[in-house]
């Protein structure tokens, strides 16, 4: 069976908005795609730029370059070792932190509601 990849946040998993952040996907060696997805798995992102930086390991980087409160949440990563994909990575919890305020998806879906004037 494939090893399950890790993930990672540099330089950490709390950014200030408009900072940069880069995931850190690791798995063995051969790896021929990394996929870095969100909580819900409609979104994510694909590379074939992989990097060996051990004997053991390949490892592929997802900068975002402006983080915005879109990007907080929950991700994780898969990698493709012919013939199948692997497990899910550990989820990585991404804090965006704007001014005096960190922002945080809701924990629960609440209705919207207006606000008085």
């Amino acid at each position: 069976d494939l090893p399950r990849p890790s993930l990672s946040a540099e330089p950490g998993t709390v950014v200030p908005l408009g900072s940069h952040v880069t995931f850190v996907c690791r798995g063995p060696v051969g790896v021929q795609t990394f996929r870095l997805e969100r909580e819900s798995r409609s979104t994510y992102n694909d590379t074939e730029d992989v990097s060996q930086p051990s004997p053991f390991e390949s490892e592929a980087r997802f900068r975002i370059d402006s983080v915005s409160e879109g990007n907080a949440g929950p991700y994780r990563c898969i990698y493709y070792k012919s013939p199948k994909w692997s497990d899910q990575s550990d989820y990585v919890e991404l804090l965006v932190k704007g001014e005096d305020v960190t922002w945080a998806p809701p924990q629960s879906q609440l209705a919207p509601r207006a606000c008085p004037q």
